[in-house]
């Protein structure tokens, strides 16, 4: 959903393993999801985000949907038909999400009419009989009134503009995203509970046509001046991406030819006065369609269809074959059907992890621009990318996901989410970068159901012969801000070169994380040659040298703006590129809260003996981390997993680290286990 050249010669790249996050569980797809009883509760019952209160104990598979619209006054008759999978033993009843401004009429199971009741966001419904684990179950809710509007307007009686064509109009549309389902159809409405596929029947004004998901499978005619529209969809789906555009609508069609002899519609419902405008975009669609089925695996629905519905909500949506448009510009296109796969193919498994849908649809608008125009139409989306992300505030990974404004902040979640991306890409190579994106987005555990951030960063992981790549997801999506260097250098003559002395200083604005470590590029400018260095800059402060064949006129950093920062570099006599004085310091611990392993940090202002320890809350010694050990006049970092010197895990709770050294102050540190 939207609001609205260069050669590098790369010496040396590490993946430095600083923290190793918890892994989340694995991934799920419907047709895996019931292989045993216990493990399809389990697995539902991983996903804690917004799930309501008596959802966990079953599983939508299906939804049909058959809506009557009414105008004047406006209204909606709705009847909804879910077959569900009970995940519990003696299942008695059921809750769905849907706003009580719509009444229930009355609700069926099994056939049977039975009991329902309506709080605030929920109907209750009896069941007609205990369901036993496993077994399918069909409830039907039989509802009216007119739908409510939250988020970003869940449902919309509007009409036309004055200079549009039709003027003044009837223009209805929906838009469900992030929680809007439930203010016009009852639902399980959680991202982690696709249906396998689904029934759109809309009843409305013969006039009218009606976009939505799949394929149009009839529209009939009835005796009283409306007609029923029919479409069927047959790929897992979640509640959000579910929808209906309703207007007079003019057709524009053009077709995706995917082989030599196989061609897929590419269906545009518009607004007459913008028949001109969607007809001059096709050929960018078609173009998109390619671009992104080359990168990231063929278009996930080309059984279906891909299209467009105009709506009047100021931007784009992402419904599941029909995306809702205001207008057809091209990165609004571009941006929509990416989440094609990235979204609605693989949806984010719970809304923290919104980065996964709108960082990636951002980012690959970035790569078919790439693709299209050349590198430098890239750069200039990812420089402006940069721009907003230095604006963003909070953790890419948004845990307040009830602030709307939040969960989708542009500068946070849409640019700084793809400049993640961007930035991944030079942490792993081109060629690692593109095979990962592309196995994420064609591995079948995700295919067609969901993932999480760990399991994106376990699939770019195994590009990379066992390295970790914790640190850089713990600081980029985990952590906040981003770092602010300043670099010093200076050369002197030795023997036939030139040794080059560079020192870079690393601050943030904030603790979490206490700095970022990256490969981060030198471009040394000689004296008619020029040359780029990769670095490893895993501490605050770090001196760095180098012999060049002839003398320096120059020093940038991170020259082709990879990483996300603010910098600022001095020439010095080379005697005082030094690291500043240090202090006896021990660090806050990172991550904190923890499981089950973080990293302590501490500074050391000369080479000493140090020793580092463990207590519990009730001051009892747990773990030996350092017994003596010299260490030099720079920062350090040692791993800590919460377990006994034996192996075993330690509990939940509050832990202390405690650092000494001769002729210093003891320092200590509150840490936090979560199990």
């Amino acid at each position: 959903m939207v609001l609205d050249r260069i050669v590098r010669v790369v010496v040396f790249v590490s993946v430095l393993p600083l923290v190793l996050l918890a892994q989340e569980s694995p991934a799920f797809r419907k047709g895996e999801l019931f292989r045993s009883e216990a493990s399809a509760a389990q697995q539902l019952l991983r996903s804690p985000h917004m799930l309501s209160l008596g959802q966990e104990s079953f599983d939508a598979v299906y939804y049909k949907l058959d809506l009557t619209l009414s105008l004047n006054p406006n209204k909606l008759r709705g009847c909804v038909t879910m077959d569900a999978r009970s995940l519990a033993n003696n299942l008695t009843s059921i809750s769905l999400d849907l706003m009580s401004t719509l009444k229930v009429d009355s609700a069926f199971a099994g056939g049977s009419k039975v009991s329902s009741t309506q709080q605030p966001a929920l109907v209750n419904i009896s069941l007609d009989r205990p369901y036993q684990m496993g077994e399918r179950f069909t409830v039907i809710v039989y509802y009216n009134g007119v739908p409510g509007s939250s988020g970003f307007g869940s449902f919309t009686f509007a009409k036309t503009s004055a200079t549009a064509s039709p003027p003044n109009a009837p223009w209805i549309w929906s838009l469900s995203e992030p929680h809007g389902a439930k203010d016009w159809w009852p639902s399980k409405d959680h991202p982690s509970d696709k249906a396998d596929s689904v029934d759109i029947w809309v009843t409305c004004e013969s006039r009218f046509k009606v976009g939505s998901e799949g394929k149009l499978v009839a529209v009939i005619n009835n005796s009283d001046g409306t007609r029923t529209h029919r479409w069927q969809h047959r790929y897992p789906i979640a509640t959000y991406l579910i929808s209906i555009a309703v207007a007079e609508y003019a057709e524009e069609i053009g077709w995706f030819k995917y082989t030599a002899s196989d061609s897929m519609p590419v269906l545009n419902y518009v607004l007459p006065s913008a028949v001109a405008s969607a007809r001059s975009s096709m050929d960018a669609t078609l173009l998109m369609l390619k671009i992104y089925s080359e990168l990231f695996g063929l278009y996930p629905f080309v059984k279906e269809k891909y299209g467009h519905s105009q709506f009047g909500w100021g931007g784009g949506m992402e419904h599941q074959t029909m995306t809702s448009l205001v207008n057809f510009s091209e990165g609004l296109i571009a941006h929509e059907m990416a989440h094609q796969w990235f979204g609605d193919m693989i949806t984010m498994r719970t809304w923290p992890d919104i980065w996964l849908n709108e960082g990636f649809a951002t980012y690959c608008t970035a790569l078919y621009y790439e693709r299209k125009y050349g590198t430098s139409s890239y750069w200039t989306e990812m420089d402006y990318r940069m721009s907003r992300a230095q604006l963003a505030q909070g953790s890419v990974y948004v845990l307040d996901t009830s602030n709307v404004s939040k969960l989708f902040n542009s500068n946070l979640v849409y640019s700084k989410g793809a400049v993640v991306l961007h930035m991944l890409r030079h942490v792993m190579g081109d060629s690692l970068f593109f095979r990962a994106l592309r196995n994420y987005a064609t591995d079948h555990r995700f295919m067609f159901g969901t993932a999480s951030t760990a399991d994106f960063r376990a699939t770019c992981e195994s590009f990379l012969a066992g390295k970790s790549l914790g640190y850089f997801f713990s600081q980029w999506i985990y952590g906040e801000s981003y770092p602010v260097y300043r670099y010093e250098w200076g050369s002197e003559k030795v023997g036939s070169g030139y040794r080059v002395r560079v020192l870079i200083n690393q601050s943030t604005a904030g603790s979490n994380p206490p700095f970022f470590a990256m490969p981060v590029d030198l471009l040394f400018k000689l004296d008619g040659l020029d040359t780029t260095v990769t670095v490893l800059n895993d501490q605050q402060g770090q001196v760095y040298s180098f012999t060049m064949p002839r003398i320096p006129v120059s020093v940038q950093l991170d020259p082709n703006n990879w990483i996300l920062k603010t910098s600022s570099g001095a020439m010095v006599a080379v005697e005082n590129v030094v690291e500043r004085p240090r202090t006896f310091a021990l660090y806050q611990n990172y991550p904190n809260p923890f499981n089950p392993s973080t990293s302590i940090i501490f500074e050391l202002p000369t080479a000493t003996i140090v020793r580092l320890d463990v207590y519990d809350q009730l001051g009892r010694l747990v773990r030996v981390l350092l017994d003596g050990q010299r260490f030099e006049a720079t920062q350090h970092l040692v791993p800590f997993s919460a377990v006994t010197d034996a192996g075993a895990p330690l509990p939940s709770g509050i832990y202390y680290a405690r650092l000494s050294a001769p002729g210093f102050p003891v320092r200590t540190t509150k840490m936090i286990c979560i199990r």
